[in-house]
């Protein structure tokens, strides 16, 4: 089968003909990669300004409120801290912190401050910039050098005399 008849036919045969084959081999004016890498990082972009929109919400809509650690978890020789947290309704919430160390970089009986939704005592969460802010963070970061990759790559190709052909 030649490379044209391939391109022509793929859209008959998707189950039979891996997308790789395809993505690498059919002409285009830019290799698609690059489209992809634009493509994903502008979804994640979008994600991540939810995400933040969420975070910023929570912030406004919460309450303050200081919670003490009364133990430690132990799991595979790391600890995590338990925080009591009494909420302005004097209402008594059990936080179990997701970060494990070892050693344990809490001590029972410090104290640190927590956000929480007065309608929904379960989204207790501490206030910190990473706990509060970490997918937009983690999203952001990903998305920021595939959106680089990608509309560099499509802005810059006319540039170089290279459109079209593929680089290896």
């Amino acid at each position: 089968m030649t490379n044209s008849n391939f391109c022509e036919n793929f859209l008959f045969f998707p189950k039979e003909l891996p997308l790789i084959y395809y993505l690498n081999h059919c002409n285009s004016n830019e290799p698609m990669w690059y489209k992809l890498y634009l493509l994903t990082g502008l979804l994640l972009v979008a994600v991540s300004l939810y995400k933040l929109r969420q975070s910023v919400e929570f912030i406004g809509s919460s309450e303050r409120a200081q919670g003490t650690v009364v133990s430690l978890d132990e799991s595979d020789g790391a600890y995590a801290p338990v925080f009591s947290i009494m909420t302005n309704e004097n209402v008594e919430l059990i936080y179990h912190h997701a970060a494990y160390s070892s050693p344990s970089s809490w001590d029972v009986g410090e104290k640190a401050t927590f956000l929480y939704d007065p309608a929904n005592l379960d989204s207790v969460r501490m206030m910190g910039y990473f706990w509060l802010f970490n997918w937009a963070i983690i999203l952001m970061a990903i998305a920021i050098p595939l959106i680089i990759t990608g509309a560099g790559y499509l802005l810059l190709s006319p540039l170089t005399g290279k459109e079209g052909k593929k680089f290896t």
